[in-house]
Parts: C-alpha cells; structure tokens; sequence
C-alpha cells in the first residue's frame, strides 16, 4: 500500500509596512531569508483620523482612506516584483493588527522596523513594543544598519528552569531557531555574567574568582549547545563567557553581528519593560536586528 504524502506547507513571513526607510529596511531582510516557495504578507494598519475642535467639521470617508492605503501598498508590491509578495490591508491598530494576521496564517515568524534610538521609545507604544511583547511568535525588530541574509548570529542564553521535568527553555528554542534560520553561516552562543557593585564593596575580585565565574558561565553555555544537538551542514557554533550584564553584552556583541537572538519568558505588556527584560533592553539598543524568541 502507497504510503500517504506529506504535505509541508510554505513558511509565512508577516512583515509590517508603512512609508518609512525602516519599513523598506524590513522587507529586504523577509526576502534575504526566506526561502524560494514562502509566502512574504506584507501588513498595512489604516486608521481614521482623530479630528477635534469646535470650530471645523471635516468630513471624512473611509472607503476613500482604504483606497489610498491600498494604492499606496500595491505601489510597494509593483516596485518589488516578487511572486512571493501577498499584501494584507487591516484597520485599527498595526500591532494588533500584525499579530491577528500572523495568528490566521501561522506565521513563521513577524518582522517589523524600529525607527526609535532608546529605550523610551520601545516605551512609548511603538508598533515594534506592541508585537515584542504581545506576540507568541518569533518577532524580529529590525534595526543598525546589517543587511540580511544574517550570516554571523549571537544568540545570547541562560539554563534556567532547564531540570529533569524541562529538557529546554526559551535560550534553548532560540539557538534552535538560529541555527535554522536560511543564511546562518556560524551561530555564537554567549552567556553573560556581572557581580553588582553592591556585591563587589571595595574589594577587587582575586582572578581565580573570576576565572570561576567564566568557568560557571562557559558551563550554561555548554549545557544549552547539548540540549539543542549539533548544528545542521554549513552552519558552525561555537560558544562563549562575556562579563556584563546580559543586556549590556548582547549591544557590545551586536555591533559585530548581523542578528542578535534572545529567549524572552514573557511577563507580557509594561510590567516586562519596568521590570528591565533583557529582551526590551537589547531591542531598544542593539546595534543589528534583533530577534525575540518565545
């Protein structure tokens, strides 16, 4: 008896689209990575304008507004001439709307520009915030000035709640998604560590101390590689200790990386940002793409 074919669908890659150079920056790295039968759905979020005042009455039309936001998103799609492009209009907000789209579709993953330079600016309801931390989906913030495809990957990790019950967390999906990732050439898989001032006092570390402190680092490091398995033909990993916080040493490494990788356990919404997630921090100052892995 004929065994049954298995139907694999093609990757969906989300992208989120308006009229900015960080938007255009956002569609060149979909198409970089994704491969020759994915389907790349380019979203526009369209909003009716807030008008006030007592003295003016503007009179708006919807349908009108669509139009132009249609046009203006087919423009995008005849300029690229990529058989691979589809487009999506929503209305409402972009990042609900990003998210309800990669929801219907299961995508593979979100990709979205930041044009903020801080970290006040992934605070104050940018489209790039919203879908970081509302998104259960790999969610890629593009920023720096790399070009994909993302040959050199830094993938920073950590093993807790890895035990007995749990064989992986979210550093562990996040080597796996980078070693996956079409165009990943060597994969660096680091682990940062930091004793806070108040620890330290006035006391200098002796070296042996630090030199136990990269050896438990090197150990996490190691740990997270063996979970993952061996890295797949054409891609090399090696690993590393870096000394910093978490966030500090993911910006210092992204300024030689085409795309930065972190595990985010997610709390969800602002109380993620207060509480200074690495996910947050890196997003808002990393110097190459970053990506956010649930």
């Amino acid at each position: 008896m004929a065994e049954t074919p298995v139907i694999v669908e093609a990757p969906v890659i989300v992208v989120g689209v308006d009229s900015s150079a960080e938007s255009d920056t956002a569609i060149e790295w979909a198409r970089a990575v994704a491969p020759s039968d994915a389907r790349i759905v380019l979203v526009h979020a369209w909003e009716l304008p807030i008008v006030t005042g007592y003295d003016v009455v503007i009179p708006l039309d919807p349908a009108e507004i669509e139009a132009s936001a249609n046009a203006g998103l087919q423009a995008v799609v005849d300029e690229l001439d990529d058989d691979r492009i589809e487009t999506e209009l929503v209305q409402g907000h972009a990042g609900k709307g990003l998210i309800g789209v990669a929801d219907e579709r299961d995508a593979s993953m979100i990709v979205v520009g930041h044009r903020g330079k801080g970290r006040m600016s992934m605070m104050l309801g940018s489209t790039a915030n919203y879908v970081v931390h509302h998104s259960e989906r790999p969610v890629i913030v593009i920023r720096g000035d790399h070009v994909a495809p993302p040959a050199r990957i830094v993938v920073g990790v950590d093993d807790h709640d890895i035990d007995d019950e749990h064989v992986e967390n979210e550093s562990v999906r996040a080597v796996r998604w980078a070693y996956d990732l079409p165009g990943a050439r060597h994969v660096e898989v680091v682990h940062a560590w930091f004793l806070p001032a108040l620890a330290v006092g006035m006391f200098t570390p002796a070296v042996a101390e630090l030199d136990q402190m990269d050896a438990a680092a090197n150990a996490v490091v190691e740990r997270i590689v063996e979970v993952v398995g061996p890295p797949p033909d054409g891609v090399t990993a090696t690993g590393a200790a870096v000394r910093g916080t978490p966030g500090f040493a993911l910006i210092e490494a992204s300024r030689d990386a085409d795309l930065v990788v972190v595990g985010s356990r997610g709390r969800g919404g602002f109380a993620e940002l207060l509480l200074g997630s690495t996910s947050a921090e890196v997003a808002a100052h990393s110097h190459a793409p970053v990506a956010v892995i649930r």
